[in-house]
């Protein structure tokens, strides 16, 4: 997993949980280079010990983070990629060949998930989420997230789901004007 991720993943524990918590769930764990890729296994203990501090369930967590990831860390780190598309769907439209391939051409290992996002109407995408981590619930953050950078809502209804056996998650998107909380 690409290291901007386990970056954001610090900052979204200090900003949303305060440093204690930052402090006792990142203690001992090395310092994530954005520039390096890491075992998806670190993820997903440091999500199981932020649960364990906060309360939170671990879905509730992930999509926190995906939201914070998408609407401050991708949008302060990348600015570029926001500033050329007008809305989130827009956005989405050019994830998967101007980020994702990006990604994989210069941080080996790091294997973002396979997109294929198609549009949906005049306000919405179509996306299929494809990858062995099954983080469909993080990337229901990041795409509200995203939406949020816009000044936009998304509604997101999941067709299928890897994690109730379906081959491949498909979620179809739809975006209005406002936010609202996670």
């Amino acid at each position: 997993m690409h290291g901007v991720i386990f970056t954001s993943f610090r900052d979204y524990l200090s900003a949303t949980h305060g440093s204690a918590t930052a402090t006792a769930v990142l203690e001992g764990e090395p310092e994530y280079l954005l520039s390096e890729s890491y075992p998806d296994e670190d993820l997903r203990r440091l999500v199981a010990l932020t649960s364990a501090h906060t309360g939170l369930e671990p879905d509730e967590i992930l999509f926190e983070f995906g939201v914070f990831t998408a609407e401050i860390t991708f949008a302060r780190l990348y600015p570029a990629f926001f500033d050329v598309s007008a809305s989130t769907r827009e956005f989405l439209l050019t994830v998967e060949t101007r980020i994702h391939e990006l990604v994989r051409a210069t941080i080996p290992n790091a294997g973002p998930p396979q997109l294929d996002i198609s549009p949906l109407g005049d306000d919405g995408v179509s996306i299929v989420y494809e990858s062995p981590r099954k983080m469909c619930v993080l990337l229901r953050g990041l795409t509200q997230g995203a939406a949020r950078h816009y000044g936009q809502q998304a509604e997101m209804e999941e067709r299928t789901c890897m994690l109730r056996g379906d081959p491949l998650c498909t979620f179809d998107a739809t975006f209005s004007a406002g936010s609202a909380s996670a």
